[in-house]
């Protein structure tokens, strides 16, 4: 058996590193993860505000 340091590791083609935590770039991070974890994908996100939008309209269309 060799040893740990007998091979090179592999390494990603683009490494994606974390910020630092209490940074503000961790802060959008996680803000942007919440986001996408409540509303989904930007298309999503577009379809519920066009429902909202149209949904108000309606409502306002019945009460006049």
């Amino acid at each position: 058996m060799g040893s740990s340091t007998s091979k090179p590791r592999k390494g990603h083609e683009k490494p994606k590193h974390l910020p630092k935590v209490g940074s503000p770039e961790n802060l959008e991070w996680r803000h942007e993860g919440e986001k996408k974890d409540a509303f989904g994908s930007g298309g999503v996100r577009i379809a519920i505000g066009v429902l909202v939008v149209l949904a108000i309209i309606g409502l306002l269309y019945l009460t006049i």
